[in-house]
């Protein structure tokens, strides 16, 4: 697993800046990184013939660019990393995810452009942790220090274990803490149902080989603690109570995607993205 050295925050002139831009330095600083910081310009607002004057209607770009220019040297003074600022027009989930790819960058650091309700997620930071080839971190929260304390949701499976691997690399004074919520099978009389089957005795299984497969990731990854939630018939929402209550200021989370194709987050992944209260790691292999 390769280094991170080539970070790319990507912000909308519309967002306010400040949180995700002071994470993405502190970031580069800790790994030492090359920062890109690209700034989308939503396309229709950028130059639109106005159809009651003969005036075009246009977005004053220079002094936008002297707005950044000073929030990004007052962080460039406390971390020292070098940085280059792109404007680019266009719809901001396809500014970020094509700017991604051109500058070869290996961590993309996004703000969540939360609305409504406090940790919620916008539509565009939504659409990019889709559609990202690499590893995005949603950032939802006031930045004060680096993280303290990450909790990776497992399913045990390859990307998974990538994904804490990866978090250990690039936050290596975080504790981390891994929790699967395992649900109960439940008998339903129907024409595919297997009669005669224990079920009972099928969960008792299941929940011996989760306990094992939770002992084995804490040991060879030299994880702080790992947790198994008794999720009975909504293991979603126990898994979001568990790290909402919990004291966590970041959730990982690994997709199933493969690099150059869409994340393929499944519905837990998705949950987990818009509805924990924390800041998120997307994991793409």
């Amino acid at each position: 697993m390769k280094n991170v050295k080539r970070m790319m925050v990507g912000v909308d002139i519309f967002a306010k800046a400040n949180n995700v831009l002071k994470r993405a330095f502190m970031l580069a600083n800790e790994n030492k990184a090359e920062l890109f910081i690209v700034y989308a310009i939503p396309t229709p607002w950028f130059d639109v013939p106005s159809f009651f004057s003969s005036k075009a209607v246009t977005v004053d770009t220079e002094n936008i660019k002297k707005k950044i220019d000073k929030k990004v040297k007052a962080l460039s003074t406390k971390y020292k990393v070098p940085y280059t600022v792109l404007m680019k027009e266009g719809a901001a989930h396809d500014v970020l995810t094509y700017e991604a790819k051109l500058l070869k960058a290996d961590m993309l650091v996004i703000g969540a452009n939360t609305s409504g309700k406090k940790h919620f997620l916008g539509s565009t930071a939504e659409k990019v942790a889709h559609e990202s080839h690499l590893p995005v971190l949603l950032v939802k929260n006031p930045v004060k220090d680096a993280y303290a304390s990450i909790v990776a949701a497992t399913d045990f499976l390859i990307q998974s274990r990538q994904s804490i691997v990866f978090s250990k690399k690039i936050f290596p004074t975080a504790k981390v803490d891994a929790v699967h919520s395992a649900e109960t099978t439940m008998y339903i009389d129907g024409p595919y149902t297997m009669v005669g089957r224990d079920l009972s005795e099928f969960n008792r299984a299941a929940k011996a080989y989760t306990a094992k497969e939770m002992k084995k990731l804490v040991s060879d990854l030299s994880l702080d603690k790992g947790k198994i939630l008794d999720g009975e018939f909504n293991g979603k929402k126990a898994l979001l109570k568990y790290i909402n209550k919990g004291n966590y200021d970041l959730t990982l989370v690994g997709s199933r995607g493969m690099s150059g194709f869409k994340a393929l987050l499944g519905s837990m992944a998705s949950s987990l993205l818009r509805e924990t209260t924390t800041d998120v790691l997307v994991y793409v292999p």
